[in-house]
């Protein structure tokens, strides 16, 4: 993949994450201490983020491992009872449809399916 390529990855992950915390440009660059321009050129993949300004998109809830790499981070504050049933879910689809997906296929499902979840479901509580 060339620079280029990666870059526009990058920014179509960040426009991702972005829309996902319900952040306009404009608001994201507030709240990391950057400008609106800024933004639209890491996600239109003329430019890519600073290590500072990762670091500050991380404080603001930007899961920058998934916008560096795609792949999504595992917080240490899941809900393994909520990951469970989104695993579950990819495995019953799969089954239904009798898709054979690879075990990287079924988390990246898997973890979308928790993040909506997230969304909609209370946290369980270990009591």
């Amino acid at each position: 993949m060339r620079n280029g390529e990666v870059r526009q990855e990058i920014g179509r992950r960040l426009l991702e994450e972005r829309s996902r915390l319900g952040f306009t440009q404009q608001s994201l660059a507030d709240a990391i201490g950057g400008s609106r321009l800024s933004v639209i050129h890491y996600e239109n993949g003329r430019s890519s983020p600073a290590a500072e300004t990762l670091a500050a998109m991380e404080a603001v809830g930007v899961d920058v491992r998934y916008v560096l790499t795609g792949m999504r981070g595992a917080p240490s504050g899941i809900d393994r009872e909520r990951f469970r049933q989104a695993f579950s879910e990819v495995q019953r689809q799969a089954k239904v449809k009798r898709e054979k997906l690879t075990t990287d296929a079924c988390l990246d499902l898997a973890w979308r399916i928790y993040d909506a979840l997230a969304a909609i479901q209370p946290a369980h509580r270990r009591t």
